[in-house]
Order: C-alpha cells, then structure tokens, then sequence
C-alpha cells in the first residue's frame, strides 16, 4: 500500500512542483539548543512571525548556551520550566516549557546509545537511526509524530514534518482521510518518503516546497 500510495503522490508532486526546491544553507546555523527551542516552538505557531523571532534572540542572548546539558543547566537556574520559557523565550505556555524540557532529557539519554566524540553527530546518528514510529516512546505530552518528526529533520534526517499542510497534501492526493488517524499519518510519512525517492528529490525539498506554497510564505535561510 506505501508504494501504491507513494505513486500517486510522486506524481501529484511532479505536477504540482516541476521545479524542486533549490537546497538553502542556513544564514546562522542552529545550536543543538536552538533546534530544540525552534522544535517545540513551531508546533501550531506561526513559524516566521512568531518562532524564527524569539530563537534568534535567545541565541543572541545566551550565546554560550549551544548543547542539550547547557540548555537543561539554564533551565534549572529558573524556579520552573515555565518560568524559563516565559522569561528567555517570552512566551507564556507551560504545555510548551514541559515539553522543552521532555525533549532535552530526552535527547541527552538517547544520544548515548551512539558512539561519536560530540553531541551534533551522535544527535544526527540518532536522526537517521530512529524511525517515524519511535515517537511512540517518548513520555512528552502533546510532543506526537509532527515535533518527532521536525526534530529529526533538525539533526540531519531526510524525511518530512507531517504538519497540517503536509497531511493535507497527501489527503488531497490521495483522496482519503489522513489527519487525526495517528496510523495513517505515520503511513503518510513514509509515503511521501517513498515518493522523494521515486522523484530523485529529497524529502525535506518536498516538505519546504508543500509549507510554502500552502503558508505563501519563504522558509528563512
């Protein structure tokens, strides 16, 4: 049923998108803190008004903090998680600041299953390890498939962040629904994977294609 599936989108893609998005190399590269902040914070927020704003300021602000023990240590320097992303990310969300601090610890336990001498490369062996289904194992509430998702993308992995436009994209292919069926989101992940492979383009190309053509916005560089 994927390669089924992953045909049918493949051309949807090469009709809709003739021209894969050109690759972009990131202005200010993102610290391991920073992707995470960036993570969790883009989860059913506006990305380039309300995200790409406050990362960049924390990063301006707390240069030094760059790995997952110096994010952890920065929030243990505050009475709560809350208050840490209320003070350094000014945004009032306990939901959020929990899962911030979920992820971290997290990653600073998952990393240690990969041999590498620095955090970037075992965080992006992790990447490129785990699969779409993993998120299953993470104790984060309301951190589900999409923020696993973006979070592998963040440390390397070729793959798509199945986010309100992604799935709708693939419903409309598709002719079915997707959305609000974990299974099939999961199937729609490695769906659209399949089709990056089939098209020769890579996934995370598609994904950027799909978010901006829906949000008539640019990714940042």
């Amino acid at each position: 049923m994927i390669d089924a599936d992953a045909a049918v989108i493949a051309e949807s893609i090469r009709r809709d998108f003739p021209v894969a998005r050109s690759p972009r190399a990131p202005v200010r590269p993102l610290t391991t803190a920073a992707k995470i902040i960036d993570c969790v914070l883009s989860l059913r927020k506006p990305y380039n008004t309300v995200v790409v704003p406050r990362v960049s300021r924390f990063m301006d602000e707390h240069p030094k903090v760059r790995t997952c023990d110096d994010l952890l240590a920065l929030i243990g320097t505050h009475t709560t998680a809350a208050a840490f992303v209320a003070g350094a990310l000014q945004m009032n969300s306990p939901r959020k600041a929990a899962m911030i601090l979920g992820v971290v610890e997290y990653l600073l336990d998952a990393q240690k299953q990969f041999d590498a001498p620095t955090e970037e490369h075992r965080l992006t062996l992790w990447a490129q390890w785990v699969r779409p289904t993993d998120y299953l194992l993470l104790d984060v509430s309301n951190f589900k498939l999409a923020g696993f998702q973006y979070l592998r993308m963040h440390f390397g992995a070729d793959t798509v962040k199945p986010d309100v436009y992604i799935l709708r994209y693939v419903q409309n292919a598709l002719g079915r629904t997707i959305a609000g069926r974990p299974e099939r989101e999961v199937q729609a992940v490695y769906a659209m994977e399949r089709a990056s492979v089939l098209l020769g383009r890579t996934a995370r190309s598609i994904d950027a294609n799909i978010w901006e053509r829906a949000t008539d916005q640019a990714l940042p560089s």
